[in-house]
């Protein structure tokens, strides 16, 4: 039982350590341009823009390419 218990709690520590910060991470994907703007919009992929660039989700980019190039 003492196992099961110490095995639980480690379990518990490492998902507590999974940090969701990777799906946040955003990436450079190209200069800003309406038509740009318009396939991602067309697509429902969130993005940033900044100093007219687009940036795009880490976990996103396959999407985006397959749209977006």
């Amino acid at each position: 039982m003492r196992w099961l218990v110490i095995t639980l709690v480690f379990v518990m520590l490492l998902f507590g350590c999974n940090s969701k910060d990777d799906e946040d991470k955003y990436v450079y994907w190209t200069e800003k341009t309406e038509s740009q703007i318009e396939r991602l919009e067309a697509a429902n992929i969130n993005y940033k823009t900044k100093d007219q660039e687009i940036w795009v989700r880490e976990k996103d980019m396959f999407q985006v390419v397959a749209c977006c190039s």
